[in-house]
């Protein structure tokens, strides 16, 4: 990193990747909470000074996290393609979701929990999280769910179902292959649920 801070406004987006590289790395290693400006400045082997030309506090640094977590994930769950059939990119999706939870709760913690407290990420970065989730909810609405409590409480499993792996079974798949199942029994209650009304 020393080399790459004060180089020039064409190595910014590298220094900017690096710094956030490290912020995540140690945020895996030390927790999301215990994040700070200057443990980040000496993962990477400079001084505070130099990395508050980047951040200059510590909620810009978990902004920028928070919407480059909310990139990565839009990306990937744009790339959960597998199926023209509603469900079956449904449960790609939750998949890829659950998938990217396990590989690095701090992302988990930091995007889908409130684990700082005090932190609110920036319009920007809210409307990059909204256009993330809001892929995962146009599968949901293309395999018939559109009521506002029934995506709540489909939101509310497949983050239970991060949580599960996360704390349960770390480095392994078990609540990750439950997926599909979870998604059949939801929307199979849902189903029910719609006859039972009409």
């Amino acid at each position: 990193m020393a080399s790459v801070v004060g180089r020039g406004s064409e190595r910014r987006e590298a220094a900017l990747r690096e710094v956030l590289d490290a912020a995540w790395a140690l945020m895996e290693r030390e927790g999301v909470a215990a994040l700070s400006l200057r443990q980040t400045a000496a993962s990477l082997g400079i001084r505070p000074q130099s990395l508050a030309h980047y951040f200059p506090n510590k909620a810009a640094l978990l902004d920028a996290l928070f919407k480059d977590g909310f990139t990565d994930l839009d990306a990937q769950l744009t790339n959960a393609e597998c199926s023209e059939e509603p469900v079956e990119r449904l449960v790609a999706a939750v998949q890829t979701l659950l998938e990217f939870c396990a590989a690095s709760p701090a992302r988990y913690h930091l995007m889908l929990q409130r684990t700082v407290p005090g932190f609110t990420p920036t319009a920007a970065s809210h409307e990059v999280a909204l256009g993330a989730l809001g892929s995962l909810l146009e599968r949901l609405k293309a395999a018939g769910v559109t009521e506002p409590a029934d995506v709540d409480v489909f939101r509310g499993m497949v983050n239970g179902l991060a949580a599960e792996q996360i704390a349960n079974d770390p480095g392994g798949r078990r609540f990750i292959s439950r997926a599909e199942h979870a998604v059949s029994v939801f929307l199979a209650g849902i189903k029910a649920t719609s006859a039972e009304e009409h």
